[in-house]
């Protein structure tokens, strides 16, 4: 560590010359070491021999080595450009010494050990990020707090390896800081990110990961960019009870997907795993899914509701799950005989016996209460016929009957027509949504599956065959989280017990209006508990200018929904422009017109916001022709800069430099709840300019 220095320009600029050539040191080494092993490990491969066992190990001992040396070599060639971001001088209560600690993206250390670089991560930086100048302190995890005196916080502006400038501050950060950083374009802001994190957000990024968290953030909040920060900073402090293959992150669509977990390798994680939340299902699912047999149903909003109505909001609740219970209840009683076993005419295990049993373990599933009670009966069998003094051979003999008394090892009936036979039962029972579970069944038969037909899936596997508590699964991320329903986090408690969740959504931006998250209150009081769990809201929005902000919280007031105050950082920049006047045909020429201008001013991504994946494709092909525009149509396409021509359900998660609004009339957002929330998702996606357009008439919910 750095002894205590007066600094100034010139000291600064030293330092920074200093640190560039240690880092430099350190990267000629890594590159020697790794390209050392490299010629190792070629050499072992030109000899490899399976069935030496010496030859095996020694190779993947080298890989091993290769890999965390090209780590670190990373690291250190990416802290060339920018070392550090900011710096404490505090002096620690307990060994009464006075520090100087610089702060970066990834720790470096001077000569293999020492360290001259504090990583972000590091219990210490929390210094940086919470506390004002005078007496402090920072926890070290899972131990007491240690005090300190602060004396200064310096942040610094580092480019091309060059010292732009530096700032003292009493609170890190603060909107004066964030102001100069946001006002940079999209891929200027995402490089800033770490230095500019803030005490709300660092409360929730270094928070315990053994307790559930539910973090309600407004739009352009950075919730997503805790949530990855968090990830970051668990592994870096709990590596030794938590690895990366133990983590899920889990998103609504693959693009935002993608777009979120592209940030982490240069947060030092790899090898987590991601997925949307239809193909966790199917991956808990595992054999009982053969993926060719079924299609798996992605809808856009208001896809389902046309087909299934209020049975939508039926099947995103709990209640959908309690009608699961009860079923498997009714199953349970037809499948195990709760009725008195004899042998010889005697009682060996009575009907009360066996009813206690059942009702003393409701953990556990249909089958193993079967294979259970098959063991207990033929130890009670054989108890007794030793007791009458049986031949041998007369105890194997009858014991054979009883192998099997209350049913087979294998349960055959595929788990889909059990789902079947209970939507076909509650049918029956609630006549008020007889004709969508009718459509519900029909669908079902055509082995067409959406993601809470999935969950009953997984649930009803795990009740009536049974599920080995999966230990794959420690904690798992959930973006966007106001998009389900409250049945698929009941479903994922029960089923994966023992794992901790980190929860981040919105719900003023839920676009499954019927069966998604309307509020939080389900998940904070009857999946989670309140006593013990976190819940969190951030409600700083740093994206959006004050002018697009306010715009926007015009358009929640359209709705009849609570929803959360919005705090703008005070940035200013250009009002909406509401162009609604456009003669007919005219709409394509001023979308290009903008566009172009918008590149003019060097901005980077820009997004045309459609209605819905069909309005998207067709604008797409006419801008085409015109101007260059990313091909976004596949699933899985990725985030990219350029031109994006994107539904409004994709664009959630995601943020652009600039909006460009298509065509939005009052026939396409009649004034309802569900699409005040889309248009507010696309009204908070601009960080700097924002263009609504259209021919027709403008839907009311976006009238000033």
């Amino acid at each position: 560590m750095n002894e205590y220095r007066e600094s100034d320009r010139e000291a600064e600029e030293g330092f920074l010359a200093i640190c560039q050539e240690i880092i430099q040191s350190n990267v000629d080494k890594y590159q020697k070491q790794s390209d050392q092993l490299g010629a190792e490990i070629k050499v072992l491969y030109t000899h490899y021999q399976s069935d030496n066992p010496e030859l095996h190990n020694t190779l993947v001992i080298d890989i091993a080595m290769k890999e965390q040396v090209d780590n670190s070599l990373l690291k250190n060639e990416r802290a060339l450009e920018k070392p550090y971001f900011g710096r404490v001088d505090y002096v620690d209560k307990e060994d009464k010494r006075k520090y100087t600690l610089y702060i970066g993206k990834n720790g470096v250390v001077k000569d293999g050990t020492e360290p001259f670089i504090i990583d972000w991560r590091a219990p210490v930086s929390s210094i940086y990020y919470e506390s004002q100048v005078g007496e402090s302190f920072y926890h070290v995890p899972e131990q007491e707090k240690r005090d300190v005196t602060l004396d200064r916080k310096r942040t610094y502006e580092i480019a091309q390896r060059k010292l732009i400038d530096y700032y003292d501050a009493e609170v890190i950060a603060n909107d004066e800081l964030l102001t100069k950083y946001l006002g940079k374009n999209k891929e200027a802001v995402l490089g800033e990110i770490i230095a500019t994190i803030q005490k709300e957000q660092n409360d929730i990024i270094r928070e315990t990961p053994y307790r559930n968290m539910v973090v309600q953030g407004v739009a352009g909040s950075g919730k997503t960019t805790v949530a990855m920060h968090r990830i970051s900073y668990i592994l870096y402090n709990y590596a030794d009870r938590l690895s990366p293959k133990e983590f899920f992150v889990i998103g609504s669509n693959k693009m935002l997907l993608n777009y979120i977990t592209g940030v982490l390798p240069d947060l030092d994680v790899r090898g987590i795993n991601q997925m949307v939340m239809e193909d966790f299902f199917i991956w808990l699912l595992d054999k009982d899914f053969k993926e060719k047999s079924y299609k798996v149903l992605r809808k856009e909003p208001g896809e389902e509701e046309q087909i299934l109505g209020q049975l939508q909001r039926f099947k995103g609740s709990l209640d959908w799950l309690n009608s699961i219970k009860e079923y498997l209840r009714r199953l349970e009683k037809r499948s195990i005989r709760a009725e008195a076993v004899l042998c010889w005419d005697e009682v060996v295990y009575a009907e009360d016996a066996i009813q206690a049993f059942l009702d003393n373990n409701t953990r556990y599933s249909i089958q193993d209460k079967i294979e259970m009670l098959n063991k207990r009966v033929l130890i009670k069998v054989r108890d007794y016929l030793q007791i009458m003094s049986a031949e041998p051979g007369v105890i194997r003999a009858e014991s054979k009957k009883y192998k099997n008394y209350f049913g087979n090892r294998v349960w055959k009936t595929p788990i889909l027509e059990h789902y079947m036979e209970f939507v076909e039962d509650l049918s029956k029972e609630k006549k008020e949504y007889s004709k969508e579970l009718d459509a519900l069944l029909l669908r079902l038969s055509r082995k067409e599956l959406d993601v809470y037909d999935l969950a009953a899936l997984v649930y009803m596997k795990h009740r009536i065959k049974g599920m080995e508590e999966n230990d794959e699964v420690k904690h798992i991320v959930i973006d966007e989280a106001q998009d389900f329903g409250s049945f698929i986090f009941g479903v994922m408690r029960e089923i994966l017990s023992r794992a901790t969740y980190t929860i981040m959504g919105d719900v003023s931006q839920n676009i499954n209006y019927s069966s998604g998250m309307n509020d939080w209150e389900v998940l904070k009081e009857q999946i989670f508990s309140p006593e013990r769990d976190f819940f969190y809201v951030l409600a700083k929005s740093y994206r959006n200018t004050i002018e697009i902000s306010e715009y926007a919280q015009a358009i929640l007031k359209h709705g009849s929904f609570a929803s959360y105050p919005i705090e703008p950082i005070i940035r200013h920049g250009k009002r909406p422009e509401i162009l609604c006047d456009i003669s007919e045909g005219e709409l394509l020429g001023c979308c290009v017109k903008k566009i172009e201008e918008w590149q003019r001013e060097g901005y980077e991504t820009i997004a045309v916001i459609c209605r819905d994946q069909a309005e998207s494709t067709r604008v797409r092909e006419m801008l085409s022709k015109q101007i260059a525009v990313e091909q976004t149509d596949a699933e899985d396409a990725a985030f990219v800069t350029g031109v994006m021509v994107l539904p409004v359900v994709l664009t959630k998660g995601l943020e652009f430099d600039t909006v460009f609004l298509w065509d939005p009339t009052r026939e396409k957002y009649p004034c309802n709840d569900a699409n005040v929330k889309l248009l507010y998702v696309a009204a908070t996606r601009a960080l700097h300019q924002l263009v609504v357009a259209t021919e027709g008439e403008l839907s009311e919910i976006l009238m000033e």
